[in-house]
């Protein structure tokens, strides 16, 4: 059940996401609305393709720890098949909802979570806008599903299944759903949650099930059009500037030269709530991140291929030894950082290593393929790919020096 059913999921939610990705396309160029910003986009998706390398080190040592627990300290002995994987999403999405909500309404918490909500636009690229650091967040509560006598396959299942439906609900394409709404969080009901209107904050909190939220009174309707992003928004970051910004915040009452007591409130604080020595200091500045007009479709490519070669790996790393893997994931760490990076006083660097990183990502998927680490139709895929971008570089760098 575990291979089929995780399989399932995988399919499933990469053909929603190409479905969401083409109907907002068209939306994009039917209506004239701009769903899409190029750097923005990379942003994003640079800051999903962190977070999903970070946890493909960590989700075996993962399973090991959740194994452990429920072996040792699990209270329940929750049933197998289906009948354990709904009671698991169950649980799973109520655990979510408390996850979520302390997000929220607690700052240090939300020093994590708040780059989800950093950007301005609300499409499918959105969803995968995650901070490394969530990861580390979020696995100290799935915890309570160990202990509760939920197994460690059962839990990595719904944990899937759970993570594949909410991407699905970062887009503006589908309308508000009728009764549906009363039970499942729709993209309305998420919309919502992602809004800087007064009426939408700290609303709508849940991940699958709209019940916690109409239960705990923190329930709102999509009635108004929906302003994206943070309060105190700074424009679209670098990976690394947005990584860091909730955490550079957390710092500022140092700077500002309060007391450690008052350093240790601001962690706990509300993030709504901002002392009286801060009103107006908490926007800070940030770098920017802005490719040059002509590189954006270039840079936004890279950033596809690299996610291509993450697709790779999610499904078929699993045999390969640490080396094999630490390679991969060092080439689309590269490739992020060097689609992200602002370059603009440094063309003529950015163009070398950008050949030379090029040459060895094809070099790379010809020996998995040739080795049979990834199936051969696959690396010709990859490696075509490959020598397409490498003619765009090519383009460019004529252009450049032209």
């Amino acid at each position: 059940m575990k291979f089929d059913l995780y399989s399932l999921f995988m399919y499933a939610g990469f053909l929603g996401i190409i479905c969401i990705l083409i109907a907002e396309i068209w939306m994009q160029r039917k209506q004239k609305i701009a769903l899409y910003n190029v750097a923005d986009t990379i942003t994003n998706v640079s800051c999903g393709m962190s977070d999903r390398l970070f946890s493909l080190f960590f989700d075996g040592a993962q399973y090991v720890i959740w194994s452990a627990i429920g072996n040792r300290f699990g209270i329940f002995a929750m049933p197998q098949g289906w009948l354990g994987v709904i009671l698991c999403l169950l649980v799973t999405d109520f655990v979510w909802y408390w996850y979520h909500r302390l997000g929220h309404e607690v700052r240090f918490l939300w020093a994590v979570h708040s780059l989800h909500h950093q950007s301005e636009h609300y499409n499918i690229s959105v969803g995968f806008r995650i901070s490394i650091f969530q990861y580390i967040v979020r696995t100290c509560f799935w915890i309570a599903l160990p202990i509760l006598g939920f197994s460690a396959d059962v839990i990595v299942l719904v944990l899937v299944g759970h993570a594949l439906y909410q991407l699905l609900l970062h887009t503006q394409v589908v309308p508000k759903l009728g009764f549906i709404e009363k039970v499942l969080v729709t993209p309305s009901t998420h919309r919502v949650h992602h809004g800087v209107n007064d009426r939408y904050l700290d609303k709508n909190y849940g991940g699958m099930f709209v019940i916690w939220d109409r239960l705990f009174g923190t329930y709102e309707p999509e009635t108004e059009v929906v302003k994206y992003g943070i309060t105190d928004q700074t424009g679209n970051m670098t990976i690394l500037a947005a990584h860091t910004y909730g955490f550079r915040q957390l710092m500022l009452p140092l700077k500002l030269g309060q007391r450690i007591e008052d350093v240790f409130a601001f962690f706990f604080s509300k993030p709504k709530d901002v002392p009286d020595y801060m009103v107006g200091k908490t926007k800070i500045p940030a770098k920017q991140f802005q490719p040059i007009d002509d590189q954006k479709n270039y840079v936004l490519a890279q950033i596809i291929l690299c996610a291509l070669g993450l697709f790779y790996m999610i499904f078929w790393s699993k045999g390969w030894d640490m080396s094999l893997k630490s390679t991969c994931a060092i080439f689309i760490c590269w490739g992020i950082l060097s689609a992200s990076v602002r370059w603009r006083k440094y063309l003529g660097i950015y163009f070398c290593q950008e050949g030379f990183r090029i040459f060895l990502w094809g070099f790379l998927f010809f020996t998995l393929g040739k080795t049979g680490c990834i199936p051969i139709f696959s690396s010709y895929i990859m490696i075509g790919l490959t020598l397409l971008f490498g003619l765009l570089y090519i383009g460019k760098l004529k252009n450049q020096f032209h």
